[in-house]
């Protein structure tokens, strides 16, 4: 009980960046918005969207399975969300379904980088394109290493930098784009927010505490934290992001790109004994072509079912920083059964939320660690 690693996570960082950036550059090539939050960054993307097309009821295309904070967005924003299904045993759209929804109505497609694993883009570019419709990438699970890299190709792109993301500051998000067409077409966050610089680093150095395996215990004993819970919570409104977090941002990014990626071969090596044990072992990032040079915010398997519960329940009861994601599709949300009420029933976007695991990938990662996942995972045990 009282040793317990978190799903993902690195320590917020409060010194100043050592280069000196700014906020304006540290996208490299793109413009970028900041807002209060990523779904309120989200919500920011679609509007433009739809001020783009004009069109009397908006639509929008995401996948069945995800965050219900897309759904969120979206319905802030005063469009449709219409879910399309996965495809199999890949966290990625059904391209023939994608293109089967596209109507006048449609204003954008959302396309999620699901934790670092890129979506096909130039495909769904090509769809999107086809159709005047807004590609939206959401990339709250995935950030560039390297600043000069080509790493987003869509019209417009979010992120989040809330708790648990590749670059965290408790808070906030951003939406960045190159057409400044779109740019003018983002509503109005108002002024700046301000943000006690006391509280923050309060809250981030608590944060960063209770990142140990031997603290983390603690915040997942408090219900109210809703920690590892997948519900919906409808966006209220948008705001800027505050200036104490504005500050922060360029400090963070630095260190995200300073930080060391060698957890995930030792994670990949894992996976590889398991995956050769047992058949029914689906290496995600491997199965997807993923390319050395982007990062993972946490290793994603698939499981059979009844193997995913079993060695999921085993590696919690050993603390070591397991998660499950998203239990069930959207429809299936709580507080979302009504707005799809009418929705179909999306087969293989539920047999991937019964399959899907995920296993911790940080650096602060001990041997000992890796040793008891192996140990959980092998088909053999």
């Amino acid at each position: 009980m009282f040793y317990q690693l978190p799903p993902a996570g690195n320590p917020v960082c409060l010194a100043p960046a050592v280069t000196g950036t700014v906020p304006a550059d540290v996208f490299t090539t793109w413009s970028s918005r900041l807002l209060a939050s990523g779904t309120a960054a989200l919500a920011a993307a679609v509007i433009a969207a739809i001020r783009l097309k004009g069109v009397d009821d908006p639509e929008v295309i995401l996948p069945a399975y995800g965050c219900p904070d897309l759904v969120s967005a979206v319905l802030y924003a005063g469009a449709r969300p219409v879910l399309v299904d996965r495809e199999p045993d890949r966290p990625w759209m059904d391209l023939e379904q994608v293109s089967t929804r596209i109507n006048p109505e449609t204003v954008a497609i959302i396309a999620v980088s699901f934790l670092g694993i890129p979506e096909r883009m130039d495909s769904l570019a090509a769809l999107a394109s086809a159709s005047s419709v807004v590609l939206i990438e959401d990339s709250a699970q995935a950030f560039p290493q390297d600043p000069d890299a080509d790493f987003w190709n869509a019209d417009l792109v979010v992120l989040s930098f809330g708790r648990g993301k590749p670059v965290s500051l408790l808070g906030g998000g951003a939406v960045l784009y190159r057409d400044s067409r779109l740019g003018s077409l983002l509503p109005d966050f108002g002024a700046q927010g301000q943000h006690p610089g006391l509280i923050l680093r309060l809250q981030v150095t608590l944060y960063n505490l209770l990142l140990s395996p031997r603290l983390y215990w603690l915040p997942q004993s408090l219900p109210f934290l809703h920690l590892g819970e997948t519900y919906f919570h409808p966006l209220d409104q948008l705001g800027p992001m505050d200036a104490g977090r504005i500050a922060l941002l360029p400090s963070n990014i630095e260190a995200y790109r300073r930080r060391p990626d060698t957890a995930r071969e030792a994670m990949a090596e894992l996976v590889a004994t398991a995956a050769v044990s047992g058949s029914d072992v689906i290496d995600l990032p491997v199965a997807c072509g993923m390319p050395r040079s982007r990062r993972l915010l946490r290793y994603p398997v698939l499981f059979d079912r009844l193997a995913r519960d079993s060695v999921y329940r085993e590696l919690r009861c050993k603390g070591l920083g397991a998660a499950i994601m998203y239990p069930v599709i959207l429809p299936e949300v709580a507080g979302l059964e009504a707005v799809f009420s009418a929705a179909k029933e999306f087969p293989v976007a539920r047999s991937f939320a019964a399959r899907l695991l995920t296993l911790p990938l940080y650096e602060r990662l001990s041997a000992a660690d890796f040793t008891g996942i192996s140990e959980c995972i092998r088909a053999d045990r």
